[in-house]
């Protein structure tokens, strides 16, 4: 892989994780136990390599990965918006958690 589709993945990954950060945050309160120790956990791992990274290159960088974190977040909670709403054929979004059926029980496309 070459350096600059190395440095690419990884302004994905950390804009990714900015995005993530602010889902858990909506999510604070939520959780206890288990679940709020491996939520803890998974975000005590990314912060750890965040700041095992080159401190000028995040600098370098940061308006970039706070754009990227944007366009994921927006589009988070556009698919957010949309879930339960009617596709152009008059299905609902929404898919129930048995066999991977949407909620009028047709098989969900893997398109």
């Amino acid at each position: 892989m070459s350096e600059e589709n190395e440095q690419i993945d990884l302004l994905i990954l950390l804009g990714t994780y900015k995005s993530f950060s602010e889902q858990l945050h909506n999510m604070k309160g939520r959780h206890s136990g288990i679940i709020k120790r491996k939520f803890n956990i998974l975000h005590n791992h990314v912060r750890q390599y965040e700041n095992s990274l080159d401190k000028t290159w995040l600098k370098d960088n940061g308006d970039i990965i706070e754009e990227l974190s944007d366009a994921i977040t927006d589009l988070v909670y556009m698919l957010r918006e949309n879930v339960g709403r009617p596709n152009s054929d008059g299905r609902d979004n929404k898919k129930n958690d048995e066999g991977g059926q949407t909620q009028e029980g047709q098989p969900e496309s893997n398109t």
